[in-house]
Formats: C-alpha cells, structure tokens, sequence
C-alpha cells in the first residue's frame, strides 16, 4: 500500500496528526499532499486574530508593510478560491528574525550561511508543523517595496506555489530596513 494511503489509515484508525512526527519511508511529496487534505486542528479557547500583530515590528513602517503584504496575499488567495492565511505571531517573529539576520549578516537565501533552512527556523521556535513554506525578497531604493515583494513572488513559479498551496493555513511576514535596502521574509505553514 503507498505509504500516503497508510498514514491516512493511520490518521483515520488513532485520530491524531501528530503521528507525522512517527513516519518514516514516505517521500515529501507524498506526506505534502497528504497534509493539504487533512483539516486544519481546532484550537479550543483561541481565535486567530483577524489581523497580523505590529507587535515585534522594527518600525511602524515596517509592521505597514508586513500587513500589506499580509492583505494582498490573502487576497490573492481568496481570488483563486482559496481560504485565506490566518496570521501566526509565533512565525512573524521567526520571519522578522530571518529578515533582520539577513540584513545584519549581508546574505540573501534560504539557507543561511551556518546551513540552517526555514524547517530547522521554524522548528528551533518550538512550532509544531506538518507543511511549512518560505519566500524571500529584497530590494534597494525601492520606494514601495511591499507591492514589488509580491509582483515578484507571483511571477517566480516556486513562491507563487507557496502562496497558491492550499495545505497552507497560517503565515507570518517579517520584513526589516538596513539603510535603503528591505528584506522580507514570509513564512507558510500547516500546524500540527
């Protein structure tokens, strides 16, 4: 039997998607699509927030221009017939991380220099996941560079995949200014 239609036997037979963490054998691919059909957990007690938190932000411009950002991906979204992203402070403060270390460090990629990718990122915050996604942009002198940051994504076929997953439920956007170049950091994910 493929090992995706094991794990939702699995999944069906103990009721718990946290026996994710237990598999082995499966290729990505398959426990990808695998996790985009599994419904996203409930949270008893707590209601998303219905916009992402300023909270942590460099500047108010920066926190502006992660909600736009923010906005304009969910509307993206909800045009494809897609949910749109609920926001995770938890990931925003990992994003804004990222961006800042790239800023500081004078790098751009998802891998940084110490080897350490956007999994590993999100697993050293201690956030459980069964999907998780990156994109990454940067420019210089750019006078408004949030709409850019997402013209670029969706014309790039790999981060307009990020934004168009539908596994995907909740996001989080960190963007930081290092003298007139930005860098943006937005972080996809499906929690366990």
């Amino acid at each position: 039997m493929p090992c995706a239609k094991r794990f939702a036997k699995t999944l069906q037979a103990v009721g718990f998607v946290a026996v994710a963490l237990v598999l082995v054998g499966c290729e990505p691919t398959d426990l990808e699509r695998l996790a985009e059909q599994i419904p996203p957990i409930t949270r008893i007690g707590r209601e998303p927030p219905a916009v992402p938190a300023a909270e942590g932000a460099q500047s108010a411009a920066a926190a502006e221009m992660e909600t736009l950002v923010y906005d304009r991906i969910n509307q993206i979204r909800q045009e494809a017939g897609l949910n749109p992203l609920q926001p995770s402070g938890t990931l925003a403060e990992v994003a804004r991380q990222y961006s800042q270390r790239m800023a500081n460090e004078n790098f751009f990629g998802h891998v940084s220099p110490t080897g350490d990718g956007p999994a590993q990122r999100v697993s050293t915050a201690k956030i459980l996941y069964a999907m998780v996604g990156e994109n990454l942009f940067t420019s210089t002198n750019a006078p408004d560079p949030a709409p850019l940051a997402v013209q670029g994504w969706m014309d790039s076929p790999g981060h307009r995949e990020n934004i168009l997953r539908s596994g995907f439920t909740e996001t989080g956007v960190g963007v930081w200014q290092r003298g007139n170049t930005y860098y943006f950091t937005q972080l996809f994910m499906r929690p366990l």
